[in-house]
């Protein structure tokens, strides 16, 4: 197995797309393949596939660089199916997460799961509870917060239930209570995520919830 950045948009890409994201996620939690064309050569949106001998897509991991708050969004990891489970994500999330912290050295990495409490997921898509203990078993942290997808354009809908997965933070950038991150950060990024999605900061309830969860002086818990 071999595992690289993807510097430009290609037939690589494409695949990844096409036969991996496409078969891992509902067209809900997906953008569109021009969407990720255009992020990546922007370098906005880095990202690093696992490819077997024959130059196969075994798998992928696009990020989502916001260089104002400079937190970086794991949007997307999905191995092929078939070899899900065979140390090819597992692999290929170290080796993206290192580069990414070199490379832009951010105060956060993040990842949105769905929450094992509201999701079970099913056999084509993945489970909820085994994606999540894929993330603890590399340290990640849940964020105390009711956390939802925006909706990923005029088409799309709001995924709900979701966690908001803590990767890596920045020391500089924690809460001023213990085991919690800067409240500030989280929010500055999420509103520029909201806009760039649903065209605007949204106040109805859902989004109500979340800010709320947000305004703590001392910082927002990591459970």
């Amino acid at each position: 197995m071999r595992i690289t950045e993807l510097l430009t948009p290609g037939p690589q890409l494409d695949a990844l797309y096409e036969e991996v994201l496409v078969a891992s996620f509902p067209p809900a939690e997906l953008s569109s393949l021009g969407g990720i064309r255009t992020a990546l050569g922007s370098g906005r949106g880095p990202v690093w596939i696992a490819t077997d001998d024959e130059g196969t897509v075994l798998a992928g991991a696009i990020g989502d660089w916001e260089p104002g708050p400079r937190v970086l969004l794991l949007s997307w990891l999905a191995v092929r199916p078939g070899h899900r489970g065979g140390q090819v994500g597992g692999p290929l999330l170290d080796a993206a997460l290192d580069a990414w912290r070199a490379a832009y050295e951010p105060c956060l990495i993040l990842a949105e799961v769905e929450d094992p409490a509201c999701h079970t997921g099913n056999e084509e898509h993945g489970y909820a509870d085994a994606r999540l203990r894929f993330y603890q078993r590399r340290g990640a942290r849940a964020l105390d917060v009711p956390y939802f997808q925006p909706a990923l354009g005029p088409d799309g809908e709001r995924v709900s239930d979701l966690l908001l997965l803590v990767l890596h933070a920045d020391p500089e950038f924690a809460g001023a209570e213990p085991d919690t991150i800067n409240a500030d950060v989280l929010r500055e990024y999420i509103e520029i995520y909201q806009r760039d999605c649903e065209g605007d900061v949204q106040a109805d309830d859902q989004a109500m919830a979340l800010w709320r969860a947000l305004d703590r002086p001392g910082g927002v818990r990591l459970r």
